[in-house]
């Protein structure tokens, strides 16, 4: 399991989010979204209004490549600080009998700053090949 008790935690100690995916001409694309974890599939959810015409909704279906950042303010500076960033596959995901439809994440790395339980930075999965423009 990636996200570890902690993290679950932290995540459902929120409810809103930021969801980068990848526009059609390459740039990032970054939203404010609501979501939930779903702990029986161990993925997070995010759901909305008229998902299924929203751009982002539509990006992951070209490159299904995302990062989802949760983050909060607890005190001043760096160590006031705290972040969740979880990047994965992510999936559209029809509308069906318990709603939708929604955008399922499916965790592949995780990289957390002051996460409770989790203090200074933290990460979890395997790291990104090397190469030109690649970032940890």
């Amino acid at each position: 399991m990636l996200l570890d008790e902690n993290h679950v935690s932290f995540l459902t100690g929120h409810g809103l989010g930021r969801l980068a995916t990848v526009a059609p001409d390459g740039g990032p694309q970054n939203k404010p979204v609501g979501y939930r974890y779903n702990a029986d599939l161990e993925t997070i959810d995010i759901g909305g209004f008229a998902m299924e015409r929203s751009a982002k909704y539509r990006n992951i279906a070209a490159n299904p490549q995302v990062s989802f950042v949760v983050d909060d303010s607890v005190g001043p500076g760096a160590e006031g600080t705290r972040f969740l960033e979880v990047r994965g596959r992510a999936e559209q995901v029809p509308a069906g009998a318990d709603g939708g439809p929604l955008i399922r994440i499916h965790p592949a790395r995780v990289i957390g700053w002051n996460v409770p339980g989790h203090p200074g930075l933290h990460t979890a999965g395997p790291r990104p090949a090397a190469g030109p423009g690649a970032a940890g």
